[in-house]
């Protein structure tokens, strides 16, 4: 296969993937793993995307290709050093020593940037993190999301359970307290702690668990209304981290969707009791009010497939924002507790530096980050106007120098207020 190419370049100033290790790499998983081989990258427009570095070989790998030192960002720096204490190690299940490099081969599988890892720690506060799964008879029909093997489009059924082992997998690296999974329908509960396991001991017994539940099929109807009242009140006084798989409208139509919502606006302390929908389905109309719901309820988000995702973020956000299938996990385990950057990527707001180089993990230069804001301006330019909203996003010309230096996230700009103002009034919100 001839030698590996280097797997990150610098082209005009700006640090990109190398071109020619995704030929490379490409061709080595289809050698090794034949029409089912992954791609080398998950990333839409990979030419254009800046680099994925998930762990500490790819660090040394982007100082070494670049020929010079790409300071570590500060966040990552400080969580890095964090996991390695013993009291977190140990929690996760690993040694102090086995923690960073375990860890980076968990991110370097789903292609997750290591920055991200600072916001999985976020998980560690909560006393439970609960799954809700739809079991009604409708998530017996196909969804838009395929098998990776066959090619042909799953249940919704089958993409619940695959979303739902994906993000146990993540957090099998992360020492929570609890993960409770319960269904509409069913009395059934399963309850999955570490108990001191490493990772993938924990996750062989957690993957046993939930393939059992998921053997027997869905049936019934969908009372999410009352599947999140009661989980609300059991809850209540406690800080729980909720996620909420389904596939269509709730029993009782639009007053459940309005009681749903009301709920969630008024729960006491939204911070600490944050809920992410995450849908199932091809049919989008029929979970238009997860999307409302994330409108309105603060610490509130709403995840779509991989495929979806990456195509909205594309078109809000530009080429240059390397959105895999990894950064799209963890946007959907920790979106709905960060409000001001990874649940505001739709809003069509730039990040500044700070925040960019605390998500991808390292310090970029300045022509690198003037490339991600040309190419996020540039999707800008290019968005159809389809209501009053998209109008003010595209006529909004940014200034540069302020998100290039500014000092933490994009609330620190007054335009930003400005534009978000203008929005919120659009929205008629």
């Amino acid at each position: 296969m001839g030698d590996m190419p280097k797997k990150y370049v610098k082209v005009n100033g700006i640090m990109k993937l190398n071109p020619e290790y995704k030929k490379w790499k490409d061709k080595q998983n289809k050698k090794e793993d034949g029409p089912a081989a992954k791609p080398a990258t998950t990333v839409m427009s990979s030419s254009n995307a800046l680099p994925i570095v998930s762990s500490m070989d790819d660090y040394e790998k982007i100082n070494d290709d670049l020929n010079t030192e790409v300071p570590m960002s500060e966040s990552t720096s400080a969580t890095i050093e964090m996991i390695q204490e013993p009291e977190i190690s140990l929690e996760s299940g690993l040694q102090p020593d086995d923690m960073v490099d375990e860890l980076g081969k968990m991110l370097a599988k789903y292609e997750i940037p290591i920055g991200l890892t600072n916001k999985l720690m976020c998980l560690t506060e909560f006393e439970s993190l609960e799954f809700i799964i739809d079991d009604s008879g409708s998530m017996t029909l196909q969804t838009d999301s395929v098998d990776p093997v066959t090619k042909r489009p799953l249940t919704r059924w089958a993409e619940a359970k695959d979303r739902l082992k994906e993000m146990v997998e993540v957090l099998a690296y992360v020492p929570f307290s609890q993960i409770g999974i319960e269904f509409l329908n069913r009395p059934d509960r399963i309850t999955l702690t570490k108990q001191g396991r490493t990772p993938d001991a924990f996750l062989s017994d957690a993957t046993s668990q939930i393939n059992n539940a998921f053997q027997r099929g869905p049936s019934g109807t969908t009372p999410a209304y009352e599947k999140l009242r009661d989980s609300f009140l059991r809850g209540q006084g406690r800080n729980i981290a909720r996620y909420f798989f389904g596939d269509g409208k709730p029993n009782g139509g639009k007053a459940a969707v309005d009681a749903i919502i009301k709920m969630l606006v008024q729960r006491p302390d939204p911070e600490q009791n944050p809920l992410t929908f995450i849908s199932c389905t091809n049919e989008d109309e029929a979970v238009e009010w997860m999307k409302d719901a994330e409108e309105i309820a603060p610490f509130c988000s709403e995840s779509d497939d991989f495929e979806d995702e990456a195509r909205e973020v594309l078109k809000d956000q530009g080429k240059a924002l390397p959105f895999s299938k990894g950064f799209h996990l963890i946007t959907t385990l920790v979106a709905a507790m960060n409000p001001d950057d990874l649940d505001a990527m739709d809003e069509c707001v730039p990040f500044t530096k700070f925040t960019l180089d605390n998500l991808l993990g390292f310090e970029s230069n300045n022509d690198t980050y003037r490339h991600y804001f040309e190419c996020f301006q540039d999707a800008q330019k290019r968005r159809p106007i389809e209501s009053k909203l998209d109008e003010i996003r595209k006529n909004t010309r940014w200034n540069y120098e302020d998100f290039l230096s500014a000092p933490g996230t994009r609330k620190s700009i007054g335009q930003v207020a400005d534009v978000m103002r203008q929005l919120k009034i659009a929205a008629g919100h």
